[in-house]
């Protein structure tokens, strides 16, 4: 049963070569970056914020970048989901194109060429001129503990603290942080009344 599996596998995977592949893989691109990266990232890496939360991770099937996967495979992930997993069904979610135009995407970039411009923060993925973030850098990749003392930041580190936390933090909220802090109150503040 496996080795007819295989071969169905190798059987069924499409070449995505050529202007129309292009031009599928692009549209792919496009679904992928609305509907896919939340979890998987824009590198197909999982190396993201809804990733470490999952409790069960199929390094497999997270992880584009982990093995060769064959595009039915990728395929039947995405029409019916895998059970046991985070991944549900995109069936009634995305049309018949936009799933082989998915599938196209995420083999051809990162399983097959592992490409660069899947990288996050590129003008590809709707981050131009990301390096005018540079002073939150630190504390987004976890080089500056963001409960840092004040005083043993200096200007530029307390701007990008403060870059970091008005921008970055919504993605980036895993950043190092040594102090865990006081835990919240559990009581209720009552109508009017500020705490």
């Amino acid at each position: 049963m496996r080795a007819l599996a295989a071969v169905l596998l190798a059987a069924a995977a499409p070449a995505f070569a050529g202007a129309t592949g292009a031009t599928l893989v692009e549209e792919g691109r496009r679904v992928y970056n609305f509907r896919c990266y939340y979890c998987h990232g824009y590198s197909g890496d999982a190396r993201t914020v809804a990733a470490a939360m999952l409790p069960a991770k199929p390094r497999a099937f997270v992880d584009f970048t982990a093995e060769e996967m064959p595009p039915l495979r990728i395929e039947m992930a995405v029409r019916h989901g895998l059970p046991g997993s985070a991944m549900k069904s995109f069936a009634g979610t995305l049309s018949a194109r936009e799933v082989e135009a998915v599938v196209a995407f995420v083999h051809e970039e990162f399983v097959v060429r592992r490409a660069p411009n899947a990288r996050y923060h590129t003008a590809e993925n709707g981050w131009p001129a990301h390096e005018r973030y540079a002073k939150a850098f630190p504390f987004a990749l976890g080089r500056i503990p963001v409960d840092a003392p004040e005083a043993s930041l200096g200007e530029g580190d307390r701007a990008g603290r403060r870059l970091f936390l008005t921008t970055c933090i919504t993605c980036h909220d895993r950043g190092a942080a040594p102090g865990a802090g006081p835990a919240w109150e559990k009581t209720a503040a009552r109508r009017g009344e500020n705490r």
